[in-house]
């Protein structure tokens, strides 16, 4: 036997030990709810102008009005949330996982509340009592939001992460702010007053931090749930200003009329913070688990029951809410002072309002399939999603006639705004498609839509004739929600991954039909008894109905992935 050599020896090598299964790239969908933490928002009138402090007939403290327009409303905001993430995690040791997450969310999350309050002097330089009373409506939102964080975990099994998360949050706000005011003296005596709606919107950043868990599944596959503290900061968004006139020049030292008494400017300051909670899902793209080698002969089976989650955008297609006035109350129309044409003022407080709705969607689905030959797929599905789709608008009427009885001209105008929103929207709906390769399925889809909408309206408007004489007027405001159903129509694909995993991409057109509501009446009002033949101190002039007809409608385009349990 020849004496084997080590030069004839060939060194072994091992293989390279797989990558750690957490280690790498990762992506996914959530979706979850989202609570404000500082749920209420402080109003304090600041005064802008104050001619009555220092006029001889009034004499009153500097800006006491301005308390009439302060308060604290309660906003109590809540929402649904869905998005993206993407993220890259490192296993330092068996157990320790540190990374990097990215996510963006649209979200619903927002809330409304009022501010009342009175504001009293007296007796003033004239020996009266003059009140204040004012009202305030304000509403914020979260329209989207985002984190860019560190993750910390450990690996409490080899397929369970316990993590602790936070860094950079980043968002969209919107502010709206609404205030009305009255003011009289114990004459009494009410003088034309002013206020107005205010809409602010912007992008902030702040900070998180929170913790979850992940669990892999399967090789390449995650589930998680997780819980965040959010804070964007603090905010002081100024609403439209408020005040009083002198309508006739008798009730200040100047004597002009239509004089400015005082105004205030509403500022409200607004904190948007507040925790979110979601579940999501992870694909990891390390490669480490070997994909299974398919059957030979066997093409995959689209047949059998599925869950998953989606995510995408929705866009309002009839963007245009029409307010139409309708005659209450018109008592200039036989007054022998006036003979005006019967509800002429109607005009004023109508027009359209162009809304451009549009919001993030999020949410989930589960449907049945059943392939029913080598190319073509049938099934149900039924999903529902949190929508922040929501859009406002103005519009501003005029209208003129004369001369009157007396020989005047008379001009009401009137101004409004519109807010609708699709708060969450759901469908159940038939498939039916076509394999164009065993793994990729094209379809059309229609069926049920359903949804929560909500919409309101304010409504202001003055009145004068050519004097000039400006008649104190009140305004209306009106909304409210429900939930409304309707009809559903769009197509889309999916992409079979594997033998568990897929992937869509849909668009669907939803129609959830029109709705009709009231705001409560707007008109002007006699103010010293001089003004209509009755005499009769604050007697109602005229009062309109406006009546707003919001259509909701729309395109949702979206993404999902799918876990099927055949």
């Amino acid at each position: 036997m020849a004496p084997v050599l080590a030069a004839d020896l060939t060194p072994y090598k091992a293989p390279a030990p797989p990558p750690p299964a957490w280690s790498g790239f990762y992506a996914g969908l959530n979706v979850g709810y989202g609570w404000g933490t500082s749920s209420s928002a402080q109003t304090t009138g600041i005064p802008l102008v104050d001619n009555i402090a220092t006029d001889p007939f009034w004499g009153t403290p500097y800006g006491f009005t301005a308390g009439a327009n302060s308060g604290r409303a309660g906003l109590n905001p809540s929402g649904i949330i869905g998005g993206v993430q993407a993220g890259y995690n490192v296993q330092w040791a068996e157990s320790i996982i540190a990374g990097i997450e990215v996510d963006i969310q649209g979200a619903g999350i927002s809330g409304s509340g009022g501010t009342a309050g009175v504001a009293r002097f007296g007796p003033d330089a004239s020996g009266l009592t003059d009140t204040a009373a004012g009202g305030g409506g304000v509403s914020s939102g979260i329209d989207w939001l985002g984190t860019a964080r560190a993750r910390v975990g450990y690996l409490a099994t080899p397929g369970i992460l316990v993590y602790a998360t936070g860094g950079l949050a980043y968002g969209g706000v919107t502010t709206t702010q609404s205030s009305t005011l009255a003011f009289a003296d114990s004459q009494p005596f009410t003088y034309p007053t002013f206020g107005g709606t205010a809409h602010a919107a912007a992008t902030r950043v702040g900070w998180t931090v929170g913790g979850g868990g992940e669990w892999l599944f399967a090789p390449g596959w995650s589930v998680k749930t997780e819980a965040l503290y959010y804070n964007l900061g603090s905010a002081t968004f100024n609403g439209a200003a408020v005040g009083a006139t002198d309508p006739d020049g008798t009730n200040t030292s100047g004597g002009v009329p239509g004089a400015l008494l005082f105004a205030s400017l509403p500022s409200t300051r607004i904190t948007y913070d507040g925790v979110i909670v979601r579940a999501g899902v992870n694909y990891h793209f390390n490669g480490s688990a070997p994909a299974p080698a398919p059957a030979a002969d066997t093409a995959p089976s689209w047949t059998g029951l599925y869950g998953g989650l989606n995510a995408g955008y929705g866009w309002g297609t009839s963007g245009t809410a029409d307010t139409t006035a309708i005659p209450l109350i018109d008592n200039l129309a036989d007054d022998p002072f006036w003979l005006t044409p019967a509800g002429f003022t109607a005009a004023a407080s109508s027009g359209g309002a162009s809304l451009s709705p549009s919001g993030f969607v999020g949410g989930v689905q589960v449907g049945y399939n059943y392939q029913w030959s080598a190319n073509v797929v049938a099934g149900v599905e039924a999903d529902i999603q949190g929508a922040g789709i929501s859009g406002s608008g103005s519009y501003a009427g005029v209208a003129q006639y004369g001369p009157d009885a007396s020989g005047l001209v008379d001009t009401a105008t009137g101004a409004g705004t519109i807010t609708a929103s699709i708060d969450w929207l759901g469908t159940v709906r038939a498939r039916a498609g076509y394999l164009m390769t065993p793994g990729l399925l094209l379809y059309a889809t229609g069926g049920l839509a359903y949804g929560g909408v909500s919409a309101s309206a304010v409504h202001t408007l003055a009145f004068a004739d050519s004097v000039p004489y400006a008649f104190p007027t009140f305004g209306g405001v009106g909304g409210g929600s429900q939930t409304r159903m309707g009809w559903t129509a769009g197509g889309g694909g999916e992409w079979l991954l594997g033998a568990r995993w897929s992937l869509k991409a849909e668009a669907l057109y939803y129609n959830l039909g029109s709705e009709s509501f009231a705001a409560s009446p707007v008109g002007a009002i006699d103010p010293e008894g001089n003004s209509l033949a009755g005499a009769v101190l604050g007697a109602t002039m005229f009062a309109n109905v406006p009546v707003t007809r919001v259509t909701y409608d729309g395109v949702i385009v979206r993404a999902g992935v799918n876990y099927r349990f055949n």
